[in-house]
């Protein structure tokens, strides 16, 4: 009987090890399936939807449009899609400024393309690139809008604002005639612009006040010669050239 049960206990001890064994291989096929299965989805998946932010969905500007074109009327909503060729719906209203500008802030957008400025609608269907330039921004939003600091325009202009501050002027080439006509303008001149509204020296293209008489351009030095004119504009040129 001793001889017996010792005999059976390396048997028990065998079948428990060949049990633990074989349970041992079929987790591990388990194990092995699972991964191949899982690896067999992620190659043969198609890859997700990428987000372009430069791509505008039809549907987000055509409602802009249709609300813009509700509100404002055919016309304006058109030149608008003309001017910002593109109508971003959403976004937050920071603040305007004395040019009419509003500025639009959106913190679902892109970084980058978080904030941005809708001049106001030119009027007319004739050249409208001419009747608004980027020079219209306020400076007091300049820093804002190109992501200098956080703080709005109308803030900047009531806490950092000083007393010598100048009055903020646009691009001068916006004030030449050819930019200045009216809404559906009918002369192939540009009569109907303002005069310019910038300096124009005597002497500058479409200028027509005289220059006034100038003295030799060049005089070569000659060894113990005297000047003949010592004074570059000799002439008394303060009645035409309105000097004071």
């Amino acid at each position: 009987d001793a001889a017996a049960s010792h005999c059976s206990v390396p048997a028990r001890l065998s079948s428990s090890a060949m049990a633990s064994s074989s349970s041992a291989a079929a987790s591990l096929s388990r194990l092995a399936h699972s991964l191949v299965a899982a690896a067999s989805n992620v190659l043969t998946r198609p890859p997700p939807a990428t987000w372009d932010p430069t791509m505008v969905t039809i549907r987000r500007w055509t409602r802009r449009f249709q609300d813009v074109w509700a509100t404002q009327g055919f016309a304006t909503a058109y030149n608008k899609l003309r001017m910002e060729n593109q109508l971003r719906a959403g976004g937050q209203l920071m603040g305007t400024d004395a040019n009419g500008n509003r500025y639009f802030e959106d913190l679902n957008a892109p970084y980058g393309r978080t904030r941005w400025v809708e001049y106001p609608t030119v009027q007319g269907t004739w050249a409208l690139e001419d009747k608004y330039d980027a020079s219209m921004v306020h400076p007091d939003w300049h820093g804002w809008i190109h992501y200098m600091h956080d703080i709005p325009g109308d803030r900047v202009s009531r806490d950092y604002s000083k007393p010598f501050k100048q009055h903020h002027r646009v691009n001068q080439t916006m004030l030449r005639p050819y930019y200045t006509t009216p809404a559906n303008f009918t002369s192939k001149h540009f009569l109907e612009g303002q005069p310019p509204a910038f300096h124009t020296p005597p002497g500058a293209f479409d200028n027509k006040r005289p220059r006034g008489r100038l003295g030799p351009k060049y005089q070569p030095w000659q060894a113990g010669a005297p000047a003949e004119n010592e004074l570059r504009n000799y002439a008394d040129n303060t009645k035409i050239l309105d000097l004071p």
